[in-house]
C-alpha cells in the first residue's frame, strides 16, 4: 500500500486514532486528525501529534476537511453515517477502518485469527493468545488493546495475529480477511447506533466475507442468529455447540470438551477441571480450542493454557466475600444477555446491582431469565426506572441507590448466607464512569470498605 505523499484524513483521536495517525505519518503520509470533541484530554492528543508535525483540527466538523484528501481512516466509535462522511462517499474518496488500514500495511501477509460476538469476545481472543503464544511468536491487538496498527512492523515470519473486532471496526473492512474468523453469538447490543438489529448482525457477518475454502470459521450453532451465516461462508465451517453431538468441531460428551476433526475424536479436558464458570464460558473454551488446533497449536499446549486461565478482569471476577457473602465484578456485561450468561455461573440466590446507560436494548428477558435466581436487585444510573419496570412484571422489586457505594450497603443487606452479590450492569457506564473498568474498580473500592466496616463491628443487619 503506498501511502507516501498523500493527504490522509483520520477521524477520531482515541487510541485508534493516534495509531493511526503516527503509522501513517512514520510511513510519510500527510496527516490531518480530527475529533468533534474539545475535552481536555483529546486537546493533550492534539498537542502530541502537533509536535510531531501533524495537523490536528477539534470541534466542529465541516466538508472543507476533506480538500485534497486521498482517504479517509475512522476510528470505532465514529459512526459511518455521520455527515462528513456522507460528503466523502459522495466524492468518492475511500473510507476504511483502522483494522483495514493496519490489513493492507502488513498483516494481511500473517495469519489471522479473528474473532466476534456480542459476549465473550475478550475472554475468548486472551485464550486463544495464550494458546498461541505456547507454540509461536503472536501478537493480540484490536479491540481488546491495543489497536492493531501497532501490531505491524519488525514481526517474525510466522507470527500469528489474534485479533478481537467489534461490529464498529467491521463496518469498514474491504479486503481484510482471517485465516480463523471466531462467530461466538449475537444478541441485542449497540442499537442505539444501528437502524436494526439485522443491521447490527450483518456488521457482525463481515468477518467471514472475505473469507475463501482455505480458510476456516468457527461458529457457535447453539445461537440461531450465528447458524444462519453457515449457509453463506465459503470458508470451511467448524461448529461448536453445548446441545449436539457434531461429526465436525467442538461439542461436549460425558462431561467433556471433545474436538473432531478428520483425524477422528480427540478429548480436551473434563468442564469439572475448568477454573472458569458459566455456560457462556463453555462456548469461549471450545471455540479457543478449535482456533488452537485448527491454527496449529499442539493439543496439549492448548489444553494446558485452558486448565490453567482463571478468567479475566470484571468478568464475573471474585472480589471477595464478607462473612459469608460472596462479591463478584461483572462490569464487563453491557448488555442484557450478558447478564444473562453470567447467572448461569452461579447456583444459589444472587443480589444483582445492574444499571446504567442504556444502549437502546430492552430488559424484557432479562427480567424472565432472572426470575428463580435474581432475590434482590439494586438499581443505579440512568436506566434505573426502566430496569425496574421490566423485573417488577416479574414479581423482582428493585431497590434504588444513588452511587455503587450505596449499591453496595442494600445489597450486603439484602443477602442471606451464601449468597453472591454480582455488579453486572446489562448497560454501559458512561452515565456515572468513563468505562467499565472504572465502574468495576469503584465497585471493588465499595466492597473494601464495606468489608473493613464489617469487620470493625458494624455488622450487616
Amino acid at each position: 500500500m503506498d501511502i507516501k505523499g498523500k493527504k490522509i484524513l483520520i477521524l477520531g483521536m482515541a487510541d485508534s486514532g493516534v495509531a493511526s495517525a503516527k503509522a501513517l505519518s512514520g510511513k510519510g503520509a500527510k496527516v490531518l486528525i480530527s475529533d468533534s470533541s474539545t475535552s481536555k484530554a483529546v486537546q493533550e492528543r492534539a498537542e502530541e501529534l502537533m509536535s510531531l508535525s501533524m495537523e490536528c483540527h477539534l470541534g466542529s466538523q465541516g466538508e472543507e476537511l476533506l480538500e485534497e484528501v486521498d482517504m479517509v481512516v475512522i476510528s470505532p466509535s465514529v459512526p459511518s453515517d455521520i455527515p462528513l462522511l456522507k460528503k466523502a462517499y459522495a466524492r468518492s474518496i475511500e473510507i476504511m477502518s483502522e483494522i483495514e488500514l493496519a490489513y493492507r500495511l502488513g498483516t494481511e501477509k500473517g495469519f489471522i485469527v479473528a474473532i466476534t460476538g456480542t459476549n465473550g469476545k475478550t475472554t475468548t481472543t486472551t485464550l486463544i493468545g495464550e494458546m498461541y503464544k505456547s507454540t509461536f511468536p503472536t501478537k493480540v491487538a484490536g479491540n481488546i488493546g491495543p489497536p492493531l496498527i501497532t501490531a505491524v512492523g519488525n514481526e517474525a515470519e510466522d507470527t500469528k495475529f489474534v485479533v478481537e473486532l467489534s461490529s464498529y471496526q467491521l463496518e469498514n473492512i474491504r479486503d481484510f480477511k482471517a485465516d480463523i474468523a471466531i462467530l461466538l453469538n449475537i444478541t441485542d447490543d449497540h442499537l442505539d447506533r444501528y437502524n436494526s438489529f439485522d443491521e447490527y448482525s450483518k456488521a457482525k457477518g463481515r468477518i467471514f466475507e472475505n473469507q475463501t475454502e482455505l480458510d476456516h470459521a468457527i461458529l457457535n450453532i447453539d445461537d440461531p442468529n450465528v447458524s444462519s451465516f453457515s449457509r453463506a461462508i465459503r470458508s470451511r465451517v467448524f461448529p461448536t455447540s453445548k446441545r449436539e453431538i457434531l461429526d465436525r468441531g467442538a461439542f461436549l460428551k460425558n462431561g467433556k470438551i471433545i474436538f473432531k476433526d478428520e483425524a477422528g475424536e480427540q478429548e480436551v479436558c473434563s468442564i469439572s477441571d475448568l477454573k472458569i464458570k458459566g455456560d457462556h464460558n463453555l462456548d469461549n473454551a471450545m471455540a479457543a480450542v478449535s482456533a488452537a488446533i485448527l491454527g496449529g497449536v499442539p493439543l496439549n499446549r492448548a489444553r494446558d493454557v485452558l486448565l490453567d486461565f482463571a478468567g479475566l478482569k470484571h468478568r464475573v471476577e471474585y472480589v471477595g466475600s464478607i462473612q459469608d457473602v460472596g462479591f463478584y465484578d461483572d462490569s464487563k456485561a453491557t448488555n442484557p444477555d450478558a447478564v444473562i450468561k453470567a447467572l448461569t455461573a452461579f447456583e444459589g440466590p444472587v443480589i444483582l446491582i445492574a444499571g446504567g446507560r442504556n444502549k437502546g436494548n430492552k430488559f424484557d428477558s432479562l427480567a424472565n431469565e432472572a426470575k428463580g435466581k435474581v432475590k434482590s436487585l439494586i438499581l443505579i444510573g440512568e436506566s434505573a426506572s426502566e430496569l425496574a419496570a421490566s423485573f417488577n412484571d416479574v414479581g423482582i422489586k428493585g431497590l434504588f441507590a444513588r452511587d455503587l457505594e450505596e449499591a453496595v450497603s442494600l445489597a450486603l443487606n439484602a443477602a442471606g448466607p451464601n449468597d453472591a452479590v454480582l455488579l453486572s450492569p446489562a448497560c454501559a457506564s458512561f452515565d456515572m464512569f468513563s468505562n467499565y473498568k472504572e465502574k468495576g474498580e469503584r465497585f471493588k473500592k465499595a466492597f473494601a470498605r464495606a468489608k473493613e466496616e464489617y469487620e470493625n463491628g458494624q455488622k450487616r443487619s
